[in-house]
């Protein structure tokens, strides 16, 4: 990988901000930083990058609505999610993003390698599968979805689906205007105990054993992924 990229990351901590900031630079990447989707959304619309690195947990809009968004307005972006609440090295399903980079227990080394297998932009839009719509999940105290409202990606027309309580994770509905099925899916409220290795039932569980190597941030890094 020897292109210097435009890259946007997205992260609540400003700790790990700042350390992924100092590693993409000394790389030659040039690197913006914003603390959740809307900050995001606005460095964006100032540039469009050709990376964005976003974590999936965070207040405001969280990286799973940014995702499906920038999806759809930016497809030529070049997308990694990232999160400590997650294992392995796959993409979590229905997640719009080229690749993942399980924070806490991969190294710089492994998010260098996933940006060198998604710089063919081809070769992104031929795996790219369809994901749904993620909108907020209801405060706890909530029950009811009707004050639920997502636009449909087709007519653009807004309504607010019928959810079925049993399938309130991932649900299928149909647009009310021009009948096109929109896959619909709800963000979970996610408590700090599950980012600090405490996994609820809300949340898959996060591998328990972190490894990072690299010379110069490795103290730096391993502190700022625990907070």
């Amino acid at each position: 990988m020897n292109e210097a990229y435009d890259i946007v990351v997205v992260d609540d901590n400003p700790a790990l901000l700042s350390v992924f900031s100092e590693i993409f630079e000394a790389h030659g990447h040039t690197i913006r930083t914003a603390s959740d989707g809307f900050a995001a959304l606005a460095a964006i619309r100032e540039r469009v990058p050709d990376v964005l690195l976003s974590d999936l947990y965070m207040p405001g809009m969280s990286g799973f609505e940014l995702l499906s968004i920038v999806r759809r307005r930016f497809p030529t972006i070049a997308v990694i999610a990232m999160s400590g609440t997650y294992s392995g090295g796959s993409v979590p399903a229905g997640v719009a993003a080229d690749g993942f980079y399980a924070k806490g227990s991969c190294g710089i080394a492994e998010l260098f390698e996933i940006l060198s297998m998604i710089e063919d932009e081809a070769a992104r839009q031929s795996m790219r599968a369809t994901t749904p719509i993620w909108v907020p999940g209801l405060p706890s105290t909530q029950d009811d979805s009707s004050s639920l409202t997502v636009a449909c990606p087709e007519c653009l027309r807004s309504f607010s689906p019928f959810l079925r309580q049993e399938a309130f994770d991932r649900y299928e509905c149909c647009c009310p205007h021009c009948f096109c099925p929109v896959p619909v899916a709800i963000v979970r409220h996610l408590d700090k105990t599950d980012i600090t290795g405490h996994p609820s039932s809300a949340a898959p569980a996060r591998a328990q054993t972190p490894a990072f190597a690299h010379p110069s941030n490795s103290a730096r890094y391993s502190e700022s992924v625990t907070r």
